[in-house]
C-alpha cells in the first residue's frame, strides 16, 4: 500500500450519513436537512433541502418542496432560487462568488425560518500536476491497466491559517469513492510547499485527470471534522446527539452551507 497523505485525509463514506440513530425514536421531530455551497465559479448554484428520517426507514430521504430559497451577499446583492425538482433549488441566474464578501443563505420552509453565513476565502494557487508509473501497482494493479499516480505540485501560504477540500475526476467522472468520501486537510500537515503528492486514485493511459481544491473555512472544516468523529463511532453517525456535527445553520436546522472558492487543474495521461 502506497502511504500518500490523501489517505489519512480520507472521511468515511457520506452513504453511512443515511444510518441515522436517533434516540427516540417514537418523539423526535424531523429536521431539516441542508446540502448547499457558492463558490467563485459562474453557474447557477444550487441548494439541496431534505428531512432527517425516522430510526429504521429506508429509501431516499424526504424532499422539502415550495420553501423560500435565497442568498444575499454584503454588497447588497440578492439571488433567489428556484426549486427546478423535488427539494432542489437553484439560482434563477448563473453568478459568481468573490472572495471577502459574506454570503448568507436565507429559508423559509413549513413555516420555519433559517439562515446561514460565511466568508469567502482566496483562491488557492496552483502551479501544476504531473504523472508517473507506480510499478508496485502496475505489478499487481486493482483495476487493469490503471496504475499511473497523478502527482500534484503546489505552494500553500503559511502566513495564513488555510483548510482545504479536495475533488477528484476521472474523465470527467467524480472518483471520491463514488461521490461518498470526501477528502479534506488543514495546512498544517501539508507544510508549505506540495512537491509531487500522489491523487488517491489510479489512472490508465489516455485518461483525463483533474483535481479541485477548495479553500474552506475553519467552521467547514470542523464540519467535516465532526461528521468524521461520529462516522466513526460503533453506532454510526448520530451515535451521540445529532447536535454533535457542527453546523452554520440556525433554526435547528443540520448540513451545512459552504461558501469557499474552487481551484481546478488537469492532465492527460498520455504515454
Amino acid at each position: 500500500m502506497r502511504n500518500i497523505l490523501f489517505a489519512l485525509l480520507a472521511l468515511l463514506s457520506l452513504l453511512a450519513c443515511e444510518k441515522t440513530i436517533q434516540l427516540d425514536v417514537q418523539q423526535l421531530e424531523a429536521i431539516l436537512i441542508v446540502e448547499g455551497n457558492v463558490s467563485n465559479q459562474y453557474q447557477q448554484h444550487g441548494v439541496k433541502l431534505t428531512k432527517s428520517r425516522p430510526f429504521g426507514s429506508t429509501g431516499k430521504a424526504p424532499t422539502v418542496s415550495g420553501a423560500l430559497v435565497l442568498v444575499k451577499d454584503d454588497a447588497n446583492h440578492e439571488f433567489r432560487f428556484v426549486e427546478k425538482e423535488p427539494g432542489w433549488y437553484v439560482s434563477e441566474q448563473a453568478f459568481a462568488g468573490m472572495s471577502g464578501r459574506t454570503y448568507t443563505l436565507i429559508i423559509e420552509a413549513d413555516g420555519k425560518s433559517y439562515q446561514a453565513t460565511e466568508k469567502m476565502n482566496s483562491i488557492v494557487t496552483q502551479d501544476s500536476l504531473s504523472y508517473r508509473i507506480d510499478e508496485e501497482e502496475m505489478k499487481d494493479p486493482a483495476d487493469s491497466a490503471r496504475f499511473y499516480e497523478v502527482l500534484l505540485y503546489v505552494k500553500e501560504p503559511q502566513e495564513t491559517e488555510d483548510y482545504y477540500l479536495f475533488n477528484f475526476y476521472r474523465n470527467g467522472k467524480l472518483e471520491n469513492d463514488e461521490g461518498r468520501t470526501i477528502y479534506f486537510s488543514e495546512d498544517k500537515l501539508l507544510n508549505g510547499r506540495v512537491d509531487g503528492l500522489p491523487f488517491p486514485i489510479y489512472y490508465a493511459k489516455e485518461d483525463e485527470a483533474k483535481i479541485e481544491i477548495y479553500n474552506i473555512s475553519r467552521n467547514a472544516f470542523r464540519f467535516y471534522s465532526d461528521l468524521a468523529a461520529n462516522l466513526g463511532n460503533d453506532g454510526g453517525m448520530f451515535s451521540g446527539q445529532p447536535a454533535n456535527v457542527y453546523t452554520n445553520l440556525s433554526g435547528g436546522a443540520r448540513g451545512y452551507f459552504l461558501v469557499a472558492p474552487v481551484a481546478s487543474a488537469s492532465l492527460k495521461v498520455a504515454r
